[in-house]
Parts: C-alpha cells; sequence; structure tokens
C-alpha cells in the first residue's frame, strides 16, 4: 500500500532531523580560545612643570635653589635646580633629582634664544648615578621644562608674605591653570636664583582613583654651583637603561621632573 503524501513528509523530515544530528555528534568539537584582552593603556600624572620668573641671561652664573616636592600626598622628592654655564652657546640649568639614596638624575638643558622669542633647547643630557651621560630624546614645547612667567596670562592673585624652610618671603601670588584644568598657585620672589619660585601648590584632577595634589617649597639657595655633568654625551639608548632596570618611556620620563605616577 502506497502511504498518503500527508503522512511522507514528517517521516522524512525526522530522518533527515535524525541524520543531520548524528552527523554533528560524529564530527570533532573545534576548540576556539578567545583572543587575549590588549593590554590596558598606560597613565602617568604629571605635576605641574615648575615655572621660572627670570630670564636666564639675567642669573649669576652658579646660583642655585633646592626645593621638597611631594607628590600626591605620598611621594617626596628633592630636586635642585643650578645655572652652571653661561655663554654664546646658551644658558645650561642642571636639575639633580633624587626620589631615594642611590636614585639620583641629573639632566643638564642648554637653554637658547628662539626665533620666535623665549628660549628653545638646544641640548638636553642625562645621567643615572654611577653611568655614563647619555643623550635624551627630543622634548616638544610643551614638555620643555621651566616655562618662563607671563604676568599678562596669569592672575595676579596680589603679594602675600610666604614663610618656607629657608625663610620668608613677600612674593608674587600668580594663579594658573594646567592643560588638565587644575588649579595652579605659585609665589615667586626676585630674590631667589634661579628660578624665582618659592612655593608652588597645584590640584590634581588627571585620575579619579588618586587622592593628593603637588607641593613644592624652598628649602635652601646658594651659589657657586659647578657642573657635574662633564664628559661627553652617548647617543640615546634604552637598552642600557632597561638593563638597570630603568625602562624609559614617554610615560616614564621626558625631562627633569619625572611624572607624580605611572601605572598600567
Amino acid at each position: 500500500m502506497t502511504p498518503r503524501p500527508d503522512t511522507q513528509t514528517p517521516t522524512c523530515a525526522f530522518a533527515v532531523a535524525l541524520a543531520l544530528l548524528l552527523t554533528a555528534c560524529a564530527a570533532p568539537v573545534q576548540k576556539t580560545t578567545a583572543p587575549p584582552p590588549p593590554p590596558p593603556e598606560p597613565f602617568a600624572v604629571w605635576p605641574p612643570r615648575m615655572p621660572t620668573a627670570f630670564d636666564f641671561d639675567d642669573v649669576p652664573l652658579g646660583r642655585w635653589a633646592e626645593y621638597e616636592e611631594t607628590y600626591l600626598g605620598t611621594t617626596t622628592i628633592k630636586e635642585r635646580m643650578a645655572l652652571v654655564a653661561k655663554g654664546s652657546d646658551g644658558n645650561t640649568i642642571e636639575t639633580t633629582t633624587e626620589m631615594k639614596p642611590a636614585q639620583k638624575t641629573i639632566f643638564a638643558t642648554t637653554f637658547v634664544a628662539a626665533p620666535e622669542g623665549g628660549t628653545r633647547i638646544a641640548s638636553n643630557v642625562f645621567q643615572v648615578e654611577g653611568d655614563a651621560p647619555m643623550e635624551s630624546p627630543p622634548l616638544g614645547p610643551a614638555e620643555q621644562p621651566y616655562p618662563r612667567i607671563d604676568p599678562r596670562k596669569l592672575v595676579l592673585v596680589g603679594v602675600e608674605t610666604v614663610s618656607v624652610r629657608v625663610g620668608t618671603f613677600r612674593a608674587k601670588h600668580y594663579r594658573d591653570k594646567t592643560v588638565f584644568g587644575e588649579q595652579v598657585d605659585v609665589w615667586v620672589d626676585d630674590s631667589v636664583w634661579p628660578l624665582g619660585v618659592v612655593k608652588l601648590t597645584s590640584e590634581q584632577k588627571q585620575h579619579p582613583t588618586l587622592r593628593g595634589g603637588f607641593r613644592f617649597e624652598l628649602v635652601a639657595t646658594g651659589g657657586s654651583a659647578i657642573a657635574q655633568i662633564t664628559t661627553p654625551a652617548r647617543p640615546f639608548d634604552p637598552a642600557v637603561l632597561k638593563k638597570r632596570g630603568l625602562p624609559w618611556t614617554r610615560q616614564a620620563r621626558v625631562g627633569p621632573q619625572p611624572p607624580a605616577r605611572v601605572a598600567p
């Protein structure tokens, strides 16, 4: 007897479905591995650049000032700025940064007059304690240390009495903003060579999970500074620093003042 057409279709459909199911069970299972997530972008929290109230041509040779700098309320470093060379080749400021014993870095930055006004960096070398001097990677205008204070662009809050470890000053109080929208207050006095800065405080708005701001205070001044970097610098070689466990990246250091924090 010939089956009716209406009973044949479900039977054939079931057979086809069963065949597909058995084929699927017999086929080897292909394991797929999800690609690893991309590494998190590193971030750096940058302190405001220490400004200068002077044209370095007007600063007496050998004058120096030392600052105690507190980053994010936790890390304190010492920085000493000294004018160690003057002449037709430019003015050289040596910045010595000490984060803790045996972690001293010296930057020798030579400034020359820029055609458009102000200054530009003609030479920038550094020396990690115990190593030979090395050329620093180029710095962009926004990274150049010691930008000149321009009273026409800053808010003059007033003239105030400021006491720090080295003494009491009648200092001009200026207010500025960083590119991150942080308020910066700086007190300057014409008797403090080579930068004029007595105190600087700043907010921190670069990372929401980090607390505290920045505070720089003058702790000592003097004269008769001489150059500490006295031998020619080798070309920049990050492998040398990596061997010492001091990798150099844009996030790690670009100039005399290191970032407050670098983290993935």
